[in-house]
């Protein structure tokens, strides 16, 4: 497919500014007015080959995706949670035109089965086990609109479900989400696979498709962070009835007694009677008392032989669920989408045993937030940056995830509301991801800020995208980079052995001390260095890695990325390419002196902590490119937050309008090619231009650029003819 013109203009520089709360700083509203996004000079749906799934599926090759013709997607996509997957049908033809230009070309549905509003779901006569047709037309027309503008859709079958008192389930009311019960009770896997079987067998309305042979599917998913072994290793099997119903409740005392019944007749089977006993005298029962599952607090108290006895059977049971899925859903539906399990989202355990049952699919998956708030009555967020923590980022959590040979995609992450230096995550996310290859990131989660609360975000929207100015402004200049590929992949590839016997090890030790990778050997920050994936290796190898990178100056294998000063507590990223610069962190070192900037962008703000991110739009370098694009800010949040003393703890989540902090100070562009002079045009919330212009001028052969008022997020570079 041509490319259209990504912007009405030829080149970007875009300028991610980013502060540190600061009272000399005045808050200035800046609502994002969607109805105007089409007189924008942004618009990225030229990178979308429109309608979805013309070339065919898209299937794994390696460790990439791509469709029949071979050609690689890159996925570039948002979650809709929820009702927000069922919208009338005006608001869903203005749902896709906005994502289609924001450069979305995929749409994870998290939450068909919503136990909340609008669901897929009839819940009606207290059972969830059939589909409601009329919500089901509605969501029909939304995918066939998202598929004729180039959009994939991501189905995920179990994420919010709950059960009725007619579902034939015992102690519904404690049961909540069911998590972990999904991989072993009968009845809850009979409803799982019913529910599978009537949704991909269900005709869309407006494709003439079932989803089942629908080429703009995908991919389906089959649970959404339902892991058994993530459960048992964090206690939540033992049995206890709690009466929350909450997303992370502890299995009820029905489960519980149900799981334990399933690993005695599973010892029975696969040990002997001598070691049967021998379990038996090491826990001190009697010949008629059944065993229980272990809890944490007894992994390291037991034999070795009894843990392993345990762990085998909770990763058999696990295993044992997702091969049944696979099986009906692929051989007996006939899905000829990808498929997956559920994705690898706790880098507080040893997820690998996990990791390693997923990969019987067609890629792996990752979750993984910075600083997720506490979200009971209060909201709280630590507000750390995680520039100054690079051996804990978000980054560094994603990489211990993929295995060689598989494509790996990120399906959830985000800076959440209103982590005060959320400006910090697409960025970063964007350049890191690029440098590690991988094939995918999907945002959490977009909401429905184009056609509903407009003017604020919304209480507790804690990952609402499109309410948030600064974060679809970061949209923006990152898809464009993720699209084009502006970061180099990195030049060597790190690959990491793990056996059997160190999975099973693993599971066994103090887990937050071994995170996130279980190898003392393995430099936590060598993930900003080079490429990392794992295999699985029959023996315990003891390998060589690369000398730790320096804590004060870690810099790719490509040159282009640097993130350094998080010694000092000072964290910076830089990115240098020749089509996007960017300086991402602390704009002064730890003396108050001015950082030195990239090959063509330098900034000199009164912001402490800012990004700024230059970009090509014309395909052309940086330094001969004639039109450009500045964006500016510090944060975006509701005009009326205030926070406790703490500064963690929201006092007042307020309802808008949503405002920003203006930046303030200079930017500066050398080393360019000679031209006409700059014009700096201010745009308002989503691109618009203005009739407003910013102080350019020429000094010391650099164009400078003075931000000034009016308060903007982005500006309009143009070397012009006088």
């Amino acid at each position: 497919m041509k490319r259209r013109p990504i912007v009405s203009i030829c080149l970007a520089v875009l300028l991610i500014v980013f502060s540190v709360p600061s009272v000399a700083q005045e808050k200035a509203p800046f609502s994002l007015d969607w109805t105007t996004f089409n007189q924008s000079v942004i618009d990225l749906s030229g990178f979308l080959d429109a309608p979805a799934g013309a070339g065919g599926f898209i299937r794994p090759a390696r460790e990439h995706l791509v469709d029949k013709n071979g050609k690689r997607l890159r996925i570039w996509g948002v979650n809709l949670g929820g009702p927000s997957c069922f919208p009338s049908h005006a608001d869903a033809e203005k749902l896709a035109d906005a994502l289609a230009r924001l450069g979305v070309n995929c749409v994870r549905f998290h939450g068909l089965d919503s136990n909340w509003g609008t669901s897929s779901i009839d819940r009606t006569g207290g059972k969830s086990s059939q589909l409601d047709e009329t919500n089901l037309e509605r969501f029909d027309y939304l995918f066939d609109q998202l598929r004729r503008r180039g959009i994939y859709g991501n189905l995920n079958l179990n994420v919010f479900r709950t059960y009725g008192d007619k579902d034939g389930l015992p102690d519904v009311d404690e049961l909540g989400l069911g998590k972990w019960a999904t991989h072993f009770h009968p009845r809850i896997i009979e409803l799982e696979k019913k529910y599978a079987t009537d949704l991909l067998n269900h005709v869309n309305h407006y494709t003439g498709n079932r989803y089942a042979d629908e080429p703009a599917v995908l991919v389906v998913e089959i649970v959404n962070e339902n892991s058994l072994i993530e459960g048992w290793i964090n206690g939540r099997l033992v049995g206890k009835n709690d009466n929350s119903g909450d997303t992370w409740s502890p299995l009820p005392v029905v489960y519980a007694e149900e799981l334990n019944r399933q690993f005695n007749g599973w010892l029975s089977r696969n040990y002997s009677a001598e070691q049967i006993a021998g379990f038996r005298n090491e826990s001190s029962l009697s010949d008629n008392q059944p065993f229980t599952l272990l809890s944490p607090d007894q992994f390291r108290a037991v034999s070795l032989d009894r843990f392993k006895a345990d762990y085998q059977f909770i990763l058999m049971t696990e295993r044992s669920f997702l091969s049944q899925m696979k099986t009906l859903i692929k051989e007996t539906i006939g899905l000829k989408s990808m498929l997956i399990g559920d994705a690898d989202h706790s880098d507080s355990i040893n997820g690998f045993p996990h990791i390693l049952n997923n990969s019987i699919f067609d890629y792996l998956d990752g979750h993984g937030y910075w600083q997720h708030p506490s979200i009971g009555q209060l909201t709280k967020v630590k507000n750390d940056p995680m520039v100054n923590d690079p051996s804990d980022s978000t980054i560094v959590q994603f990489a211990r995830t993929p295995m060689v040979g598989k494509p790996f995609v990120i399906s959830e992450t985000n800076h959440p509301y209103p982590h005060r230096y959320a400006v910090e995550g697409f960025p970063i996310a964007a350049a890191y991801a690029m440098l590690h290859d991988w094939d995918g990131i999907v945002f959490h989660e977009f909401g429905r800020g184009v056609y509903d609360h407009p003017n604020a975000i919304e209480k507790n929207g804690w990952f609402r995208l499109s309410s948030d100015p600064m974060k679809i402004n970061e949209m923006m200049v990152s898809a464009l980079m993720w699209h084009r590929g502006d970061v180099k992949p990195a030049k060597q590839t790190i690959v990491r052995t793990i056996s059997p016997s160190e999975l099973l090890a693993n599971t066994r030790v103090e887990q937050w001390l071994e995170r996130p990778f279980f190898d003392n050997a393995f430099p936590k920050t060598l993930p900003l260095v080079h490429r990392v994936r794992w295999k699985l290796s029959p023996e315990p190898v003891t390998q060589e890695y690369p000398e730790e990178p320096n804590p004060a100056d870690i810099v790719s294998d490509t040159n282009e990325l640097r993130w350094h000063g998080a010694d000092k507590k000072r964290g910076r990223v830089v990115i240098d390419t020749p089509n996007v610069q960017a300086m991402i962190g602390f704009m002064r070192d730890e003396q108050n002196g001015n950082y030195p900037g990239a090959s063509q962008l330098s900034v000199d703000i009164r912001n402490l902590f800012a990004a700024v991110v230059l970009v090509s739009l014309d395909d052309q370098p940086i330094r001969s490119s004639q039109k450009m694009l500045l964006f500016v800010g510090d944060r975006s949040a509701n005009r009326d937050l205030t926070w406790e003393d703490d500064f963690q703890t929201v006092a007042n989540w307020g309802a808008g309008p949503v405002a920003i902090k203006p930046v303030s100070g200079k930017v500066s562009l050398g080393g360019l090619d000679k031209g006409a002079p700059l014009q700096a045009t201010v745009l308002d919330s989503l691109g618009q231009p203005t009739d407003n212009r910013c102080t350019t001028y020429l000094q010391d052969n650099g164009w400078h650029i003075q931000l000034n008022n009016p308060a903007t997020m982005m500006l309009l570079l143009e070397r012009a003819s006088k």
